[in-house]
């Protein structure tokens, strides 16, 4: 009996030595992601869950963002390997070259103005001079709106919170806004709105891309390359099992948005992805 016990403690400890070494062996990996958390993350978080990070040698450990959260910036400074980015980070491409798109995942911008329709607005035109609740890296609608006559600087900053309920509040007249996000909300107030699309002036841009750095990918270019392909691989899962993410997304990283609002996201962002 005590020898059984003594062969079970040295099992254990084999496996937890043996656990230990396989952590240890894993590359770590930061991913800063552009917002917080939701469904437009989703492959990310299906490629952790399912192993397929861990799988392709990687430690890979999740950023959320938020309204003050510039990737590119995260990512030229060191604090993160990996960045979730808009169609911004052409533009910070430009202004730094170090930055690498790896991969596109939006195909479409999701990003558009959304605005009420009390307020009068009826056209892109009449944003001039108007309150706009604006957010880092929105240069697609701002070419929109520069497409349309409106100058950008002419118009007011306020604060994005990242809620539409502040148009209702009356604390902006117009929104940048995702067309996979905020609209449930106002719809689900009943709220009646206008959405203007820079689409629907000839500009369509990509939308969601993970991107790195030159020198690292350098440095460390199977590891980029793994972390790449990891991730394809959790976009796939995540689009064939939505509710599956979606309930693993209230369980583990947010709660911020109902189930119903987090299902609305996938549908609308699997035709901006296909």
């Amino acid at each position: 009996m005590l020898s059984q016990k003594a062969d079970w403690r040295r099992f254990l400890v084999l496996l937890g030595c043996l656990w230990i070494t396989q952590a240890a062996a894993l590359a770590p990996m930061r991913l800063q992601l552009n917002w917080l958390h939701q469904f437009e993350f989703a492959g990310y978080y299906a490629a952790l869950e399912q192993g397929f990070y861990r799988d392709a040698g990687l430690d890979v450990r999740l950023i959320e963002g938020g309204p003050k959260i510039t990737p590119s910036a995260e990512v030229l400074a060191g604090r993160a390997e990996i960045g979730v980015g808009s169609s911004g980070i052409l533009l910070a491409r430009e202004r730094n070259p170090e930055l690498l798109v790896l991969g596109v995942i939006f195909q479409h911008s999701p990003a558009v103005l959304l605005s009420l329709r009390g307020k009068g607005i009826q056209k892109i035109a009449d944003l001039s001079g108007k309150r706009l609740m604006d957010s880092p890296n929105s240069a697609d609608t701002m070419a929109m709106l520069k497409a349309s006559g409106v100058d950008p600087q002419s118009m007011q900053r306020v604060d994005h919170g990242g809620n539409p309920a502040e148009l209702i509040q009356d604390k902006a007249d117009v929104m940048v806004a995702y067309s996979v996000n905020e609209p449930f909300v106002l719809e689900e107030k009943g709220v009646p709105y206008v959405m203007f699309s820079p689409r629907s002036v000839g500009i369509d841009f990509y939308g969601d891309n993970f991107f790195t750095t030159y020198s690292l990918q350098e440095a460390r270019r199977e590891e980029v390359e793994a972390f790449r392909l990891a991730s394809l691989k959790g976009w796939k899962y995540a689009l064939k099992h939505k509710e599956e993410i979606v309930d693993l997304i209230l369980a583990k990283y947010s709660q911020q948005k109902s189930r119903e609002a987090l299902l609305y996201e996938a549908h609308q962002s699997e035709q901006l992805i296909q």
